[in-house]
């Protein structure tokens, strides 16, 4: 079963860019509760549609710029890849 992770490295640059250096503040830019933030961060959390879509319209990036597919334990697939081998 495929889930959707956060990429941490490449979002906390975003964040640093942005100036939002604490849960707090990065769930207000976003829109959502701070415990939401802080579950989707530690990978405690799959983000969500009300996540996903405050990031692509609060930062300058692209949905595979920053989330990532995950089809098994361990195993990443990027969107590209995963949309090719649904193809």
């Amino acid at each position: 079963m495929s889930t959707l992770v956060i990429d941490t490295e490449r979002f906390q640059q975003l964040r640093n860019e942005q100036g939002l250096d604490t849960v707090q503040s990065l769930a207000s830019a976003l829109g959502v509760d701070k415990g939401t933030a802080s579950r989707v961060l530690n990978g405690k959390a799959a983000p969500g549609p009300r996540f996903i879509s405050s990031v692509l319209t609060t930062f300058p990036v692209k949905f595979e710029d920053v989330f990532t597919i995950v089809s098994e334990p361990g195993e990443r697939a990027s969107i590209a890849t995963a949309a090719k081998d649904a193809a």
